[in-house]
């Protein structure tokens, strides 16, 4: 059996941490975020008191669903001391293929074309040139495809219990989008491909400290989006280095040495929630965004939360100032 929730820190991240923010990662394209694998939960409320089950029953509608409610709380409700979790079957065979094309529009296209046309889809990842180019500097090799034309990289996985090579290539060999491509199934050509994607934050911090924003949009609208984040960066300053998740349009933005980090996260934000989208698609509010909920929360549901937390929490003494 394998884990439905994969990303980057999974060396250094725990259970109850994912719980709490609700981890998306590289294959939400298929089992959705840590809250679909929460069968049962465990936690303790700031009185000392536990709540919660472990039982995992498939069937129960009896009071409030203590997964739903922490999953994603940022441990303002509870501490989750303990999960069940449902766990997928372990697919024997996986490609990986890093394809070049000219733009956002054109990875879109892509994507639609991957969901229509390919049964044992894992993971749709975006790089983007500024990201591709920090990452290969970083692991000192060049891309083992694109070249000036090249407006964005996707990183397509496939995993089934038979070999999925054959399906993903003929797919790609007939997508127009397409500029180049390179497929590995396992070794070190495959481990090659996926470094690219999974060093990226580890190349971005040995350049600096940057101003990192996390945000989604409808897949329809990321081109808009990113149109609006290079021309915030470029009005105050800062190098962008963008990254992401392009099943769930949902971009990394990373800025280093930004002139204005205020403005350009009032900007980015504000687009973000413009375009129908979120000002926090996996890294959690926290307290650097609890001034932006109002972007994408109404009145009345910031109220309704605060009410359940003072009922949980009156004194206040769990993650205080984190959503509110």
């Amino acid at each position: 059996l394998d884990a439905p929730v994969d990303f980057a820190s999974r060396d250094s991240a725990t259970i109850g941490g994912a719980v709490a923010t609700n981890a998306g990662g590289s294959r939400v394209v298929r089992f959705g975020t840590m809250r679909s694998q929460v069968a049962g939960v465990q936690a303790v409320l700031a009185d000392g008191s536990t709540v919660g089950s472990l039982a995992g029953l498939p069937k129960e509608t009896v009071g409030l669903h203590w997964p739903s409610l922490l999953a994603g709380s940022e441990g303002t409700l509870g501490v989750v001391t303990a999960a069940r979790l449902r766990l997928v079957p372990w697919y024997r065979a996986t490609t990986t293929a890093l394809v070049a094309v000219a733009g956002l529009e054109e990875a879109v296209s892509l994507l639609a074309r991957l969901r229509a046309r390919v049964r044992a889809l894992d993971a749709v990842e975006l790089i983007l040139p500024e990201a591709m180019a920090v990452v290969a500097a970083h692991l000192g090799r060049r891309p083992p495809i694109g070249d000036d034309a090249t407006g964005a990289f996707v990183v397509v996985e496939c995993a089934d219990h038979t070999d999925p090579t054959d399906e993903l290539t003929a797919v790609l060999a007939a997508a127009p989008e397409v500029l180049d491509t390179a497929i590995a199934t396992s070794g070190p050509a495959r481990h090659g491909l996926l470094e690219l994607r999974d060093r990226i934050t580890e190349s971005i911090a040995a350049l600096g400290v940057p101003l990192k924003l996390d945000v989604a949009v409808p897949v329809g609208a990321l081109a808009e989006l990113m149109a609006e984040v290079r021309a915030s960066v470029e009005r105050h300053g800062g190098r962008l280095v963008p990254f992401g998740h392009l099943a769930e349009g949902n971009v990394h933005v990373n800025v280093l040495d930004a002139a204005d980090p205020a403005d350009i996260t009032d900007e980015v934000l504000g687009a973000a929630a413009a375009l129908g989208g979120t000002i926090s698609a996996e890294h959690g509010v926290g307290t650097a965004k609890t001034p932006y909920l109002h972007l994408v929360r109404s009145t009345d549901e910031l109220r309704a939360a605060a009410a359940l937390r003072r009922a949980l929490d009156p004194a206040a003494v769990l993650n205080p100032g984190v959503l509110g």
